[in-house]
């Protein structure tokens, strides 16, 4: 759509004479912004009253808060900003709550962006500044191009701005990553780019949170091991999930709520006592496994710093250890599916793996 007819949209969408114009033409994602920036109150003309900016103290409460997202963005950030330098662009960074926390880019845009609040410690969630990428991007929970008359408030329609959300391992939402430039600097590969930025710092957050943890390294081909586009997963001792990016999720046809809701035996055709061993005896190397559709991925498996120990343990005067016709018996009736037994006996998988080795 022309920017022209964008205005018209909005506009006729606004005021109740939709039927004038032909909203099936713009972005669904679009259309439910701009009804939710209207449901917030915004008129897309004038100036808002009311919209919220952080004092320093605030700011510098919020960046403490957010010290890890922050320190893991940061590096991200000056990447995507050797790629956009002297592009009349800025590269900014904000919580779940659409405060912006940190700012880089070009000095001369930079100035301009600040003309509309676009700088550290300004709120950009829809509610405040409509349809916007940081904010819309949020709200979807997906990347996003917001460009020129997409942007709900008038004022806003000199930019054109990417961003994509950064989902830390567990699935929660932590904030966006945003690159915004001048309307007449558009380039389809800005989104790219911020999605690339919003891996690398998903990556970051996954390696720090699960360096203790066995991890799996899975990716369609076995040359996609370790680079940007490999899925992680990491597990608990007894093999539940308990931490993924969003790469591995889709990977595995997963959402965010199947984190810490599945064990490894329900998404490979494999044990997490299997994968343990392999990471003490495979070298690191990939190999494949099968998912439950047949199909295959290239895995590779790292043991925590802690490791899982699967030793035989000596065994113990406890009512089950002295009653291994029981523990076969629920077995059975799980029909040897061993998450189901042990749940059943009350102890993790790996104590009834042991059991059933002696």
């Amino acid at each position: 759509m022309t920017p022209a007819r964008l205005r018209e949209a909005r506009r006729a969408m606004v005021e109740g004479e939709a039927g004038s114009v032909d909203l099936a033409a713009c972005d669904p994602a679009l259309i439910r912004s701009w009804a939710r920036s209207q449901a917030a109150g915004l008129s897309p003309v004038g100036r808002a009253s009311g919209t919220p900016h952080a004092s320093a103290l605030q700011l510098a409460q919020a960046r403490e808060q957010q010290h890890e997202l922050i320190a893991h963005a940061r590096p991200a950030m000056e990447f995507v900003y050797e790629q956009t330098r002297d592009t009349d662009s800025i590269v900014l960074l904000s919580d779940a709550q659409g405060l912006l926390l940190d700012t880089l880019g070009d000095a001369s845009f930079a100035n301009r962006a600040e003309r509309v609040a676009l700088r550290a410690g300004a709120n950009w969630h829809e509610q405040w500044r409509g349809t916007n990428a940081i904010g819309t991007a949020l709200a979807e929970q997906r990347p996003v191009v917001i460009h020129g008359s997409e942007h709900y408030l008038e004022r806003n329609g000199f930019l054109t701005c990417a961003a994509a959300p950064i989902i830390d391992p567990a699935g929660v939402l932590l904030g966006a990553i945003d690159i915004s430039s001048d309307h007449r600097q558009f380039h389809r590969h800005t989104l790219g780019l911020v999605r690339s930025a919003a891996r690398m710092i998903e990556h970051r957050l996954f390696e720090t949170r699960h360096r203790d943890s066995l991890r799996l390294r899975i990716h369609k081909y076995r040359e996609g091991i370790a680079g940007l586009t490999e899925g992680l997963l990491a597990l608990s001792e007894d093999g539940w999930l308990i931490g993924a990016n969003m790469a591995g999720l889709h990977l595995l046809g997963l959402a965010r709520q199947d984190i810490a809701g599945l064990c490894i035996d329900a998404v490979f055709d494999t044990s997490v006592e299997a994968l343990h061993e392999r990471s003490q005896v495979g070298h690191g190397w990939p190999f494949e496994l099968r998912l439950p559709d047949g199909s295959l991925l290239w895995v590779q498996v790292e043991a925590g710093r802690g490791g899982i120990d699967v030793t035989p343990e000596p065994a113990a005067p406890d009512t089950a250890t002295a009653l291994p016709d029981e523990t076969e018996r629920v077995v059975a009736e799980c029909k040897g599916n061993l998450s189901e037994a042990a749940r059943r006996l009350g102890i993790s998988r790996t104590t009834l793996y042991r059991r059933l080795q002696r």
